[in-house]
């Protein structure tokens, strides 16, 4: 019988409630990961600075930029006020920041933070919380709320099944020996006490430890205050990244800007302000006096640059050499001519003796005419004022009738001929920009007109160049490659990047 209730007391010792660990309690050898927390920190803003505060090493750390471009702001004014707290930045050269003394924010609450910052002329006041939250906050031993409620029920549950096992045991007993009263009450007595210790152990809940709880050798905690990637995709990057990687900002506008269309364009000459030198006649090259013109020297309008001697053949030459004899043998008798008719001046009318006169006076004009062609030269002159764009001659070089010798420019008046596959674009067009040199120099153009005749199955636009302080980018040459962007009269809402 004595091994019997043993049986039953191990049988009801087997239903106590299991005292069971919270989340983060392992007392065992593995170690819990470490949490990555962040430094305590605000920001706040305005349409001039920007502000972030961080607390980190017993110091309150402020950064201020602009709000625009995010340009650090260096050599500031920083006021901070907090509570009775009231102080003045101490700027670091270093990291380009302001620190304040960080005992006043030790104690977990929101503190709120208000910064005077005087930078120049710019005067902004800026305010913002800095959440500082209590390290032992639901870490407490605590023996309510969800772990302790589920506790209970187990344990009042086992407790319950332990005792009705303990009965249903007592009842077979009885019937199978058919003890004694004094065995009986015994038997009664001994499992009034193992209910009674069942009950004991479902009243008394498990005991469950909180949240964050872990009394094992725990690694240190990292900080998250370095750049990262957070989980919804966006990056974290701290004001000391940014400003080692130079980062910038443009504050973005919705508005109704013009529709902008790319073309493709080159540099051509001002018709008003440029001009080509050619001979009229075959002939050989001769410098002037003060020598032949180079590339970019400047010329004026009406200016000497090359002499042109004509060439002729030796037909042209024999026939040239007949007319003179001719001419003179005509003159000689127009001078007998005339001489005679004088001579009888009173019988002779005198219309006989003014028609000699003409005679003579028109043979020496011929022959004035035919040998100073044989001799004479042409002289080219500068038709505008400008720059030479190109030279194409020498000294003694021959040349042919209508060759191009030289080309004038005037650099301050270049035009840019672009090229529009859509015709319809032609009419709508306000102004445009360009750049020559990959973006580097962008200068304003001025829509001058659109041709009406198609070339290549596009339309021909043209465009004059803005000066700037009087001279166009001196980049700019005749044929050079540029990328126009065309603003037109038609209006989209958006973002002007």
């Amino acid at each position: 019988m004595k091994a019997f209730l043993t049986h039953l007391l191990l049988l009801s010792a087997s239903f106590t409630p299991l005292a069971l660990a919270g989340p983060g309690h392992d007392h065992g050898d593995e170690k819990p990961v470490a949490t990555n927390a962040a430094s305590p920190r605000f920001d706040a803003h305005s349409d001039t600075f920007e502000v972030v505060g961080m607390l980190k090493g017993g110091e309150l750390i402020v950064t201020v930029d602009r709000f625009a471009t995010n340009e650090p702001v260096l050599n500031a004014k920083v006021e901070l006020e907090s509570g009775s707290t009231k102080a003045i930045g101490t700027f670091t050269a270093e990291t380009g920041d302001y620190r304040f003394a960080g005992a006043p924010f030790a104690k977990p609450a929101n503190h709120p933070v208000t910064l005077t910052i005087t930078a120049g002329k710019d005067i902004d006041l800026l305010s913002g919380n800095l959440q500082i939250a209590d390290p032992h906050a639901g870490h407490e031993h605590a023996h309510a709320g969800g772990w302790a409620a589920w506790g209970k029920w187990a344990g009042i549950a086992g407790g319950a099944v332990g005792g009705l096992l303990v009965l249903a045991t007592l009842v077979i007993t009885w019937r199978r020996k058919r003890q004694r009263p004094a065995s009986l009450v015994a038997a009664i007595s001994t499992a009034t006490v193992l209910i009674a210790l069942a009950s004991s152990s479902a009243v008394a809940p498990p005991a469950f430890a909180g949240p964050g709880h872990d009394h094992g050798d725990a690694a240190p905690a990292t900080t998250g205050d370095g750049p990262k990637r957070e989980p919804d995709g966006r990056v974290f990057l701290p004001k000391l990244s940014q400003r080692q990687l130079l980062v910038r900002t443009l504050v973005a506008v919705e508005a109704d800007h013009p529709r902008a269309v790319e073309l493709i364009g080159k540099v051509v000459m001002d018709p008003a302000a440029g001009g080509k030198v050619q001979p009229t006649v075959a002939g050989r090259v001769e410098a002037p006096k003060n020598g032949l013109p180079v590339l970019g020297q400047k010329v004026s309008k009406g200016e000497l640059l090359a002499v042109v001697r004509p060439s002729s053949g030796v037909l042209e030459r024999a026939n040239a050499g007949a007319q003179v004899a001719e001419l003179r043998g005509q003159i000689a008798l127009a001078e007998k001519r005339l001489v005679r008719a004088k001579a009888l001046e009173g019988t002779v009318p005198q219309k006989e003796i003014d028609i000699a006169q003409a005679e003579l006076q028109a043979s020496r004009a011929r022959l004035s005419a035919v040998g100073g062609g044989l001799a004479a030269s042409e002289n080219l002159l500068a038709p505008v004022s400008g720059v030479i764009a190109s030279a194409n001659v020498v000294a003694g070089q021959v040349v042919d009738a209508r060759e191009i010798l030289f080309e004038i420019i005037d650099p301050a008046r270049l035009r840019v001929e672009a090229i529009l596959h859509d015709v319809t674009l032609a009419n709508g067009i306000e102004s445009a920009s360009a750049s020559a040199d990959g973006g580097k120099t962008a200068f304003s153009l001025d829509f001058i007109g659109a041709g009406r005749i198609m070339k290549e199955q596009a339309l021909p636009v043209l465009f004059g160049i803005r000066s700037v302080a009087g001279n166009p980018p001196l980049s700019m040459v005749l044929g050079q490659s540029v990328r126009l962007t065309a603003l037109t009269r038609e209006r989209l809402k958006g973002i002007m990047p």
